[in-house]
């Protein structure tokens, strides 16, 4: 992700609100979309037959969410909307759309600076304020046995041995190492300043002189051997990292500057909307109370969410947890980026043919992925000479069955890509209940114990659209 953005290529739910006069709210239903319903016991069934994932309320409104959308997909293609047409698309992909004008614009600015002295990688590697270390790791985990320990260790010392002899670091690094990152560019971390890896990784690198090598060293990883290597093998490393810092700061001068030519200001009680538009997205998705406020525009809690949710449900866990100064501070962030848009736009920075060609493809294949994952396709279905009413039914009995074989463990529930599914979710008729949600997580907790379960089990229900975590430094705290 570039430095600027706040942007990632998934944007969250939305909701749906003043709907209530069109739905009866019965203790018996946990969800409706369309006119199909979702009833707690169905929901509780379904709750009890996924692995992994735990019966609590969280997670019953995980899997109502996502029948609620297929159910609005299903229904979609039923009625022959066309959801692979240019203008949906354009919805769908607006967090893409936004990362290449921004970035683009960014390279354009970058490009106005005056570059670095040829000097610079040397100057930071005399400051000696950052360094990059080489090293070789013999994996052993501090729970292990101590025979695998100790083995770990007889490999380090004879790798050591072969070091002394003259064999290459890099070369042994890429043959022998146990850290899959560092071990793809023959044991080169990251530059890092003093403090950044674990307390004996770091205290031993940072005694090496230029060129240094260090002897085994114990860690809660395992065994290294470490390598400060001389200035001419990092100058170019130690340089990528200074431009990349010094640009840093200048994108947020650059920003900050932005905010001061158009009076940005950001209300006294934006955090306490904030929190209450995470705590409640479908009241949020159309909320225009005003967060914060520049001339010629505001950031209201409808587009705060849209950049939220673009960001993914796991950043939107840690926002809410953040505190007031960290809920102001993302509010002027979202505010300055838009108006950094803005700027890209008058300056007409835009998507080329091809990249817009790219991106619509892509986004046409995942909707047939998933069409064919719910097995919506068929005459029966798409005919447009069957009268609506039979068509949609189709599409319902079709979703069903897909949740049929999901509660007999057949298949997972895919999620719909949470930026289709706020497309979907706009000016459609659904609701999530939330007494039939509590209800159906109640009932699923009594049928795990009368089964002998456990329905307790950590952690909450998998975020919508979330990516994998990337795989920790082994060295990094």
């Amino acid at each position: 992700m570039r430095r600027v953005w706040l942007v990632a290529a998934v944007l969250g739910l939305a909701g749906c609100d003043k709907l209530g006069e069109a739905f009866v709210s019965r203790p018996e239903v946990a969800a409706e979309a369309g006119g199909e319903v979702l009833k707690v016991e169905r929901l509780a069934g379904l709750l009890n037959s996924l692995k992994g994932v735990p019966v609590s309320a969280e997670a019953a409104r995980f899997v109502a969410d996502i029948w609620v959308d297929h159910m609005l997909f299903a229904q979609a293609i039923a009625g022959g909307r066309a959801l692979d047409d240019s203008a949906t698309a354009a919805q769908v992909l607006w967090p893409e759309l936004a990362e290449i004008k921004g970035t683009r614009w960014h390279d354009t600015l970058m490009a106005r600076r005056a570059p670095p002295g040829p000097g610079l990688g040397d100057s930071v590697y005399q400051a000696d304020q950052v360094r990059v270390l080489q090293h070789i790791l013999f994996r052993a985990e501090a729970t292990a046995e101590p025979k695998a320990r100790e083995a770990a260790r007889r490999k380090a010392e004879n790798a050591l041995g072969r070091l002394r002899h003259g064999v290459r670091f890099g070369f042994l690094a890429t043959q022998l190492s146990e850290d899959p990152g560092s071990k793809l560019d023959q044991g080169f971390l990251p530059p890092a300043p003093r403090g950044r890896w674990v307390t004996a990784f770091d205290s031993a690198g940072w005694t090496l002189p230029p060129g240094g090598m260090s002897g085994v060293v114990e860690s809660p990883f395992g065994f290294h051997i470490i390598r400060r290597p001389p200035v001419e093998e990092v100058r170019d490393r130690l340089a990528g990292f200074a431009r990349e810092r010094m640009g840093a700061v200048l994108d947020s001068m650059y920003l900050d500057s932005l905010g001061l030519e158009r009076g940005l200001k950001v209300e006294g009680d934006a955090p306490q909307a904030m929190r209450a538009a995470l705590a409640d997205r479908d009241a949020a998705r159309r909320s225009t109370r005003t967060l914060a406020t520049y001339r010629g525009g505001k950031l209201t809690v409808a587009g705060f969410m849209k950049w939220v949710n673009a960001l993914g449900p796991g950043f939107a866990t840690q926002l809410q947890a953040g505190n007031d100064s960290a809920l102001a501070n993302f509010a002027r962030a979202i505010a300055q980026n838009t108006l950094l848009l803005e700027q890209a736009d008058s300056a007409g920075i835009g998507v080329a043919p091809e990249e817009w060609a790219s991106l619509l493809q892509r986004y046409r294949a995942r909707l047939d992925t998933l069409r064919m994952d719910l097995d919506l396709y068929g005459t029966d279905l798409t005919d447009p000479q069957a009268p609506l009413a039979q068509r949609l039914k189709v599409a319902g009995l079709k979703i069903e069955s897909h949740w049929d074989r999901v509660a007999q463990s057949r298949s997972r529930p895919r999620p719909i890509p949470p930026v289709l599914g706020a497309v979907l979710r706009e000016g459609a008729r659904y609701r999530i209940v939330p007494a039939g949600i509590e209800r159906a997580a109640r009932l699923a907790q009594e049928l795990r114990l009368q089964a002998g379960g456990d329905s307790l089990r950590p952690p909450g229900p998998p975020a919508r659209g979330a990516a994998p975590s990337p795989p920790a430094d082994t060295a990094r705290r």
